[in-house]
């Protein structure tokens, strides 16, 4: 079996999404391959190489610190075992079957950027004034339903047109 597991210098990365290399390892703790991530400006796009790594090695487990809960939940729906490494522990020196595994959502924390204020924002992390925060994919459905319940406010300001 393979794990894949989130690293920096051949240590388990503090977080999942945010860490710069993906480990592919077998079960006696030998690298197969290191698999670097590339940079990118936003977090859905890394989510989206590991999505695409875990693919393409036929990952069934994955070794986590610290993990968001919409990736854990993705992981879930996609029957990929998720265990939970104690601090930044060396890869080699990981013993798999002694790892806890994860099987609640509980275990994930909550997105960063969210924002949680009355009128839907918080002072730190919200950079999106005038509407809430948007997960990975969201955007494009939320702009789409509000402009379809925009039109019909609309239409009554035009001149010689009638409901």
């Amino acid at each position: 079996m393979l794990y894949a597991v989130p690293c920096r210098d051949l240590h388990v990365g503090n977080h999942f999404a945010r860490s710069p290399q993906i480990a592919i390892v077998n079960e006696q703790r030998q690298i197969k391959q290191i698999v670097p991530l590339v940079e990118s400006d936003t977090a859905c796009n890394k989510k989206k190489q590991w999505i695409s790594v875990l693919r393409s090695y036929d990952v069934k487990s994955v070794v986590v610190r610290h993990i968001g809960k919409k990736m854990l939940a993705h992981l879930f729906n996609h029957d990929i075992r998720v265990l939970a490494s104690t601090g930044k522990a060396e890869i080699g020196a990981l013993d798999f079957s002694n790892l806890q595994q994860v099987t609640d959502l509980d275990y994930g924390r909550e997105p960063r950027n969210v924002c949680h204020s009355k009128k839907g924002h918080s002072q730190r992390g919200c950079s999106n004034k005038g509407s809430s925060k948007k997960g990975c994919g969201e955007e494009g459905r939320k702009k789409d339903s509000a402009i379809l319940m925009a039109q019909p406010n609309h239409l009554g300001g035009i001149r010689g047109f009638r409901k």
